[in-house]
């Protein structure tokens, strides 16, 4: 596994999980990774498909004892942020 800048942790109860990786994601610089771990596969589908909207790159997915690992590199897309 890779090494990760950040890790936000969504197994069990979590409130808001994509509020909490889009702020960790934000304090990353471009190129840093961000590993995120959940037990909801709906959750690995949304986080999946933001990632490809803001542009960064799922580099390792890996699932062992129903808990997904999704290692996210930030993309530079993401830093261009219009209001």
């Amino acid at each position: 596994m890779m090494y990760a800048d950040k890790v936000v942790s969504c197994v069990g109860i979590c409130q808001s999980p994509m509020l909490s990786i889009e702020t960790e994601m934000d304090l990353l610089n471009v190129g840093q990774i961000l590993q995120v771990t959940t037990d909801k596969p709906d959750l690995v589908e949304t986080v999946r498909s933001w990632a490809g909207e803001q542009g960064h790159t799922i580099e390792e997915e890996l699932v062992a004892s129903g808990v997904t690992t999704l290692v996210i590199r930030k993309g530079a897309a993401a830093t261009a942020k219009t209001g």
